[in-house]
């Protein structure tokens, strides 16, 4: 068992290390069959672990941004792996001679990674100050942002070059679905063609974006299955808070008006309507405020108004 356990371990480094390695490679370097390695595959799954098959002669690779390392595990995980320490004397027959030192080596990449994620928290509360923190919104959107939420808008795929953990792609065509932003940063969640998958990618590994004219469908993504299994949110947690600020004439009006989303504070002093709007309709939304032309105008999120912005520049530009 402990062996099968060592070689399970490996696979996943293996994958984690060249996405798109063959079972028979994997079989070399593994010491053991690929009949073995595709048993080893459907232990995996079984434990979730997400790895994928990419097709004949493409080999494996991990769904989204999973990894070995750094260790992600839960607190809970970290906790009880923890408390092997307690009973390792008891189990050291029972133990192959290098366990205890890999153990060490474990817990001490568990603690160290901990201590860097609370620095970086630390770091960024500082840099950035608390009200990003509390209101989900950076002072400075990171770099391509707007190109992706105008190719969002229109459902026009990009060619981007994309970077992350050391491994970079270039020129990947991604049909892009939402943004998201979680875990004090954006992440695009879009099909990419390269790998026949859908992927999440956080926009700071963005080293180049280029919207193309080719026009993508996602009628048949379900935003929501795919972030409660990528991570576990529910729907109220995947919300984008618009600021709308409308005319006094449009202010009476649109009372009768029948909303695609109720606002969740009026504030009829400024002329301003608060929605709380779920990632998956915030396009809609935007084009439900378009209609009203210059009637309402997007206060916040700043990023949706220099998207706007920046599209009806380009508009404007094909009439001069």
């Amino acid at each position: 068992m402990t062996d099968r356990l060592i070689r399970l371990m490996r696979i996943i480094t293996l994958v984690q290390a060249k996405p798109g390695i063959l079972a028979r490679e994997l079989a070399e370097r593994c010491g053991n069959s690929e009949r073995t390695i595709y048993r080893d595959m459907d232990a995996l799954s079984a434990m979730h672990i997400p790895i994928t098959h990419l097709g004949h002669g493409k080999g494996y690779a991990f769904i989204g941004n999973f990894a070995l390392y750094p260790l992600d595990w839960s607190e809970e995980e970290a906790a009880a792996f923890s408390q092997l320490r307690g009973i390792m004397d008891d189990i050291k027959h029972m133990l192959p001679p290098s366990f205890e030192s890999a153990y060490e080596k474990v817990m001490a990449a568990a603690y160290k990674q901990k201590a860097e994620r609370e620095e970086t928290m630390e770091t960024a509360k500082k840099e950035a100050g608390q009200p990003w923190m509390e209101n989900g919104q950076l002072d400075e959107p990171p770099p391509f942002l707007t190109e992706i939420l105008a190719a969002i808008m229109k459902q026009n795929s990009i060619l981007a070059d994309y970077s992350e953990n050391t491994y970079d792609e270039r020129g990947i065509q991604i049909d892009p679905y939402c943004l998201v932003p979680l875990e004090n940063r954006y992440h695009l969640i879009g099909f990419c063609h390269r790998f026949g998958i859908i992927r999440t990618f956080h926009l700071g590994g963005f080293s180049n974006v280029k919207p193309t004219n080719l026009w993508f469908s996602k009628e048949q993504f379900d935003l929501q299955a795919f972030m409660e299994q990528k991570w576990s949110l529910d729907q109220d947690s995947l919300q984008v808070e618009f600021k709308i600020r409308f005319s006094e004439q449009m202010m009476d009006r649109i009372k009768n008006e029948d909303m695609i989303v109720k606002p969740s504070k009026v504030d009829r002093q400024s002329r301003c309507l608060h929605f709380k709007v779920a990632v998956e309709q915030d396009i809609g939304f935007v084009r439900w405020i378009l209609k009203f032309e210059e009637e309402a105008e997007i206060l916040e999120p700043l990023y949706y108004r220099d998207m706007l912005r920046n599209q009806l520049e380009k508009w404007l530009s094909l009439y001069k």
